[in-house]
């Protein structure tokens, strides 16, 4: 069923809605609107609805068109409120929108095993969920649906521009209850009433947190089944009922063909900062402009941290009150001396540092960014902490290669490994590996030079006007005695032991040119234009989200992922260079 046929089946529901009230008590003041009962005999018979019911005809046509069911014990419970994850699910069934099978859920109090999970995330951008006070977002499946709920799916569905079109001072004045519709909702009634599609009751209320029963649910959607010009699919009919989807394989495949999901899912990406041209502006994301991000990380609150390099600084996008802000620049703060050997300080100015590559340790909940240093005769590379207070964490100083970039920087339970590599005369990069415990100095423990560390090729270094362009696109997961390696120049999967020492090429995929990649729950995702792909420890690539599946509430296509990360919910994270925007792809 088409869009157009869900908003017609959901307007009639808010009409009858606003007819009957919620109590079935109420229904024989309103009674003359329920003339029209199906004419069908029933088909389906349930325990506790006997053929006395008021709902009876109702309850059995929609349990035939099985948009609504019964329960194991042959029983319908027509008192029963309906709960959000049902009222999920019969948007769905009687509409035709996909249930959607994901790996991640979008809501921490949603289990992707529980059952309806799939449902609530075909309906999640129709369905407002709540943000709690410790930032979790959540759902609240078991809680009884309220009409204003209703109200906001609806206007969601019909796609109209709340922004624009709400006008809250008119239902201020035609409802006494204005003030218990909840201050996310009042836009979202606001431009239902103003277009017709609630109206409230006649003793001048809306009644916005009143819920309704089964029995009721069933009366309502017959009626919009009955009464609506182009939804006569409704639950079956003329419509095939949405199966529900198997989710994405994962059996691997020759690098060189890539695994398709065997039925293709669909994800609605939002637009979280920026997509309104390039510019340094902050404040409310409505106004704020991104003019480049080199590299992007997200803490376990939905903070997303982004560095532009060229600026020398780090902003941050705000998850709990949608603004944007610089967080912080490369200024005196960052200057330090080091006096390791007990004789000599090294003074490391800022005036000589560039910002090379982010990093997040979920273990201290800490931001992390690695810098260059380069005044002669002093290079090195350095770790800094970001949150909650700027200071140095780890410290190395080259022993073969003055280090020109950081190529990645990984946690694990010894401490932490990172890398930094220089460009040489015939293009590769001699690059060096570090280990090091945070507040110390790292030791050197591999490099090219000596064929202990992977040499990263490719043509995605620059130079011109004396600038430093290049943008490593590497990333690693650091476990005790191992190191996996992928790089995206490459299309390579490196494993390094290191002790004993032992290099390892796991797979080379060199049929697709990837963009970005990111390492995460102990695997890599790599992007190719708008697909991104998953790359376990042992080399299988599978798809992981096909370009072509993603639908954009803007309307502004993805071409190419420049940077990719995940927030707490699973979710996709990525930069969106030819917008200029921070962008989730919601799963």
């Amino acid at each position: 069923m088409s869009v157009k046929k869900i908003t017609s089946l959901l307007v009639a529901v808010i009409l009858v809605f606003s007819l009957f009230g919620t109590a079935s008590a109420a229904l024989p003041v309103y009674g003359e609107e329920l003339q029209n009962t199906p004419s069908n005999t029933p088909t389906v018979t349930f325990a506790d609805v006997p053929n006395t019911h008021w709902a009876n005809k109702y309850i059995s046509e929609m349990a035939s068109r099985k948009v609504l069911e019964g329960y194991p014990d042959g029983k319908f419970r027509p008192e029963n409120q309906v709960s959000r994850a049902e009222f999920a699910t019969i948007i769905v069934k009687a509409s035709g929108l996909q249930a959607k099978k994901v790996n991640y859920s979008s809501f921490s109090d949603v289990k992707t095993t529980d059952w309806y999970s799939p449902y609530i995330e075909a309906v999640k951008d129709y369905m407002t969920g709540y943000r709690t006070a410790d930032g979790s977002y959540i759902f609240n499946p078991t809680a009884p649906a309220l009409r204003e709920d209703i109200t906001v799916a609806l206007v969601k569905l019909k796609g109209y521009d709340v922004s624009r079109l709400a006008n809250q001072s008119i239902i201020e004045a035609m409802f006494q209850d204005y003030a218990g519709i909840s201050e996310a909702a009042k836009d979202y009634v606001a431009v239902a009433v103003e277009n017709g599609l609630v109206s409230g009751y006649q003793d001048e209320t809306f009644r916005p947190q009143a819920s309704i029963t089964r029995a009721e649910a069933a009366t309502l959607l017959w009626r919009a089944y009955q009464y609506g010009n182009d939804n006569k699919g409704v639950g079956g009919g003329n419509q095939t009922t949405p199966a529900t989807p198997t989710p994405p394989a994962t059996n691997p495949t020759t690098p060189s063909q890539p695994q398709q999901p065997s039925q293709a899912t669909k994800f609605s990406v939002d637009t979280l900062v920026g997509g309104i041209g390039q510019g340094d502006t902050d404040g409310p994301v409505s106004i704020a402009k991104i003019n480049a991000v080199n590299s992007m990380v997200v803490d376990k609150n939905n903070n997303i941290y982004f560095l532009d390099k060229d600026k020398k600084k780090v902003r941050k996008f705000n998850n709990s009150n949608g603004t944007v802000e610089t967080f912080k620049a490369i200024d005196s703060t960052f200057n330090w001396g080091d006096s390791s050997d007990g004789k000599t300080v090294t003074n490391y100015l800022f005036n000589y540092m560039t910002p090379m590559k982010l990093a997040y340790n979920v273990a201290n909940d800490s931001v992390y960014l690695g810098i260059k240093y380069a005044s002669s005769p002093n290079y090195a590379s350095l770790l800094y902490q970001l949150t909650p207070n700027v200071q140095v964490s780890v410290y190395g100083i080259p022993k073969r290669v003055a280090t020109g970039t950081f190529d990645f920087i990984s946690f694990s339970n010894q401490g932490v490994i990172f890398s930094g590599s220089n460009r040489n005369y015939n293009d590769h990069y001699d690059a060096v590996i570090y280990s090091g415990q945070l507040g110390a100095q790292a030791d050197e423990i591999a490099s090219t030079r000596d064929n202990t560390w992977i040499r990263y090729t490719g043509s995605r270094w620059s130079y011109t006007g004396g600038l430093d362009k290049f943008s490593p696109l590497v990333d690693a997961i650091a476990l005790d005695n191992q190191v996996y390696v992928f790089d995206c120049n490459e299309g390579t999967l490196s494993k390094i032991q290191l002790f004993p020492r032992k290099l390892d090429t796991i797979v080379t995929q060199d049929s697709i040119s990837f963009d970005a990649v990111a390492a995460y729950n102990g695997k890599f995702y790599a992007s190719s234009g708008a697909t991104i792909y998953e790359v376990s420890l042992d080399g299988r690539l599978t798809t992981f989200i096909n370009g072509n599946d993603l639908t954009y509430n803007d309307g502004n296509p993805i071409k190419k992922i420049s940077q990719l990360s995940f927030d707490n919910n699973g979710n996709v994270i990525v930069y969106d260079d030819d917008n200029k925007a921070i962008r989730r792809i919601n799963l």
